[in-house]
């Protein structure tokens, strides 16, 4: 299929395969595009400067490095990747993620900017750049050998639950400086904590620090962010003042702490500054890759932060592409985002990822291309290069009301509400990680919902759903006797339809429910005398799954009845569709090892019947066919019903005879 898909493939066209750059800027639309991404790449840059710096704190990074974050990945995301609003840089949950897990295992200091030891802060700004070189590795990996699917494990409701609980620890926590979130608003410095119990004690614990001056200005500021947002969702025409509000509240924080000198004494000032920010580029940091600090530690993380970075950046950049009606290329997106991983960890910068907040605002701008993300990471070089100083008297609170406002965003109630109602196993899951995440850290509620989620999945395959059928009245249509009560048993008839792969872990419940079916109508005065069984939506039957049906043919030999089989070729939605060019349950498809031709034809036919031609083949090659009886398997249910049912009455009419 790859062959067939590249045939005629020129040297430009693999070129733009791999990098997807030079496909895009080849048909790129100077006059109609060219304003619309300048405009949105100066608005996320405006957003991403003040988070930037806020989500490096809670990393326990200086300033500086949230902002090399969104400087060499932006840049090389637009080479690399296939979104075309989404704006990657650090983010609060990797932020808080990596703070509280290097923390684990590498000392920190109180104030990365300002440290006392600057060995220690140097050597935990090394693990976290080894992290973000690991996680680049994973995430280059994934794409590399196609491996996106493992995300699937993560479900929504675990991803849901763990980022509403680690919203709640971001705003309530802090960094490694001690000054974060709502120890940002009040005035405090508390040491670190991971849970809310812990939090809340220190926070209590230490309210005599309390300082009004702080809790007035930072309120003020969250009171005005969550003013823009309203505006901005409110009005369309005031979309911009999503991307201005962090921007403007910073403005606001420098002018009145320079009027009113608030920043002096420099050794107990009236309000906080946030100190200086290296100016230049960031220095070369590929000699910090290697060796690790804790290896087994270190990758444990950077797996983590990976697994919970893919599933949000790519969850992001299909629900852009979807609204801006474009395909979106999986693979090359993660091999995109491993790469401007391993080149941000080479200058500097902490893991990246898709933004929510800033691609939203990206898309809503009118963003057409990655040039927007190109324009992002240029502003942001402008900044290191000549704007740092100007942030220098920049009040503390001011990161404490962005971090606050901005994880509002990550508590997801409305998901949990409707959980709630559609179901309550997910439901489960959401609230299970959630309480996890905020009672036991951020770490184990992952760990607790990854575990749920793949409890769900197995207990979901190991009982799945046996259907009773019955034929719609005035049709040749069987449905479930349970949902539509009109439909119609057939006498001596056990029709069942088992929605699940016939594999080892699910058959002894497939194979109690038969029993109890079987139980029920003897009991009704209607013994079974032919069991049909619907496998439409068998996609696989393993060599358990053999056993089982040649086991069951042998029980009800013994209570003679037959079984006969439906639906083995049929398409596994059970929707409208082609009938395959063969019948697959044709005896000549038994014979398919003499017969090449109608091998290859068979093979050659539409994918969705190539998981029933597997099940026919392993009921082949496990001679079910023949105990079976050929002329037991069709190809639709009417057919076998109808076989079933001739079968049934041929039975009713022997027994007198038996019987005398």
């Amino acid at each position: 299929r790859w062959a067939e898909e590249t045939e005629g493939w020129t040297w430009y066209t693999w070129l733009s395969f791999y990098i997807p750059f030079f496909g895009w800027i080849r048909t790129y639309q100077w006059r109609n595009w060219l304003l619309w991404d300048v405009a949105a790449g100066l608005s996320t840059g405006a957003m991403v400067i003040p988070q930037g710096m806020s989500y490096a704190n809670l990393a326990g990074l200086p300033y500086a490095f949230g902002l090399y974050g969104a400087f060499v990945p932006c840049i090389v995301y637009a080479f690399f990747g296939t979104s075309r609003q989404l704006v990657v840089g650090p983010v609060a949950v990797t932020s808080i993620l990596l703070g509280n897990g290097l923390s684990d295992f590498m000392p920190s200091e109180e104030d990365p900017n300002n440290p006392v030891d600057a060995q220690v802060q140097e050597n935990y700004n090394h693990a976290a750049i080894q992290i973000a070189f690991i996680a680049g590795c994973f995430y280059f990996a994934f794409g590399l050998f196609r491996m996106g699917w493992i995300t699937n494990f993560l479900s929504s409701a675990m991803i849901s639950g763990f980022m509403s609980g680690a919203s709640i620890i971001i705003a309530l926590s802090q960094a490694s400086t001690n000054w974060a979130g709502v120890k940002y608003i009040l005035g405090l410095k508390i040491p670190r904590t991971d849970t809310l119990q812990d939090s809340l004690d220190e926070l209590f614990s230490n309210l005599s620090q309390f300082k009004w001056r702080e809790f007035c200005m930072g309120m003020s500021f969250i009171f005005l962010l969550l003013a823009f947002q309203y505006l901005s969702r409110t009005y369309k025409r005031m979309a911009y003042l999503k991307a201005l509000g962090p921007l403007t509240v910073c403005v606001i924080s420098i002018a009145l702490m320079n009027i009113f000198n608030w920043y002096e004494p420099k050794d107990k000032p009236y309000i906080k500054p946030i100190g200086n920010i290296p100016s230049g580029l960031p220095s070369f940091t590929g000699s910090w890759w290697l060796p690790l600090f804790d290896v087994g530690r270190q990758m444990t993380l950077a797996v983590l932060i990976c697994m919970i970075d893919v599933c949000e950046s790519i969850s992001i950049a299909k629900a852009l592409a979807k609204v801006n009606k474009y395909q979106l290329n999986f693979t090359q997106e993660l091999r995109g985002l491993g790469i401007a991983n391993i080149a941000g960890a080479l200058f500097s910068a902490y893991t990246t990822t898709g933004s929510f907040s800033r691609s939203a605002v990206n898309n809503s701008v009118g963003a057409q291309t990655p040039l927007a993300n190109m324009t992002t990471g240029l502003m942001i070089m402008v900044t290191l290069l000549w704007i740092t100083p100007v942030f220098k008297n920049m009040s503390q609170n001011v990161q404490g009301a962005i971090i606050i406002v901005g994880v509002l965003q990550l508590f997801d109630y409305p998901e949990f509400l409707y959980l709630w109602k559609i179901n309550k196993f997910d439901w489960l899951v959401w609230v299970a990680c959630f309480l996890t995440t905020l009672f036991a850290g951020v770490e184990i509620g992952i760990a607790v919902g990854v575990g749920l989620s793949l409890v769900v999945v197995i207990y979901k395959v190991a009982f799945p759903r046996i259907t009773q059928l019955g034929r719609l009245p005035g049709t040749n249509i069987y449905r479930s006797v349970r949902m539509y009560p009109d439909a119609e048993p057939t006498r001596g008839v056990l029709m069942l339809r088992i929605d699940a792969p016939l594999w080892f872990a699910a058959i002894e419940y497939v194979r109690n429910e038969v029993q109890r079916r079987r139980a029920e109508d003897k009991q009704s005065g209607d013994p079974v005398r032919v069991v049909v069984l619907d496998l439409a939506p068998v996609t696989d039957v393993d060599a358990t799954g053999s056993h089982f049906l040649d086991d069951l043919v042998d029980e009800l030999n013994d209570d003679s009845i037959k079984l006969v089989l439906g639906n083995p070729s049929q398409q596994a939605s059970g929707g409208p569709g082609p009938v395959a060019p063969f019948h697959l349950c044709h005896p000549c498809f038994f014979f398919l090892p003499s017969n090449p031709t109608l091998l290859h034809a068979l093979i050659g036919c539409a994918v969705p019947f190539r998981a029933h031609l597997q099940v026919l083949l392993a009921l082949k090659r496990a001679s079910l066919d023949r105990k079976i009886g050929r002329q037991n398997i069709h190809v639709n249910m009417a057919d076998a019903v109808a076989h079933a049912a001739a079968l049934a009455q041929a039975h009713n009419k022997t027994e007198p005879v038996e019987a005398v």
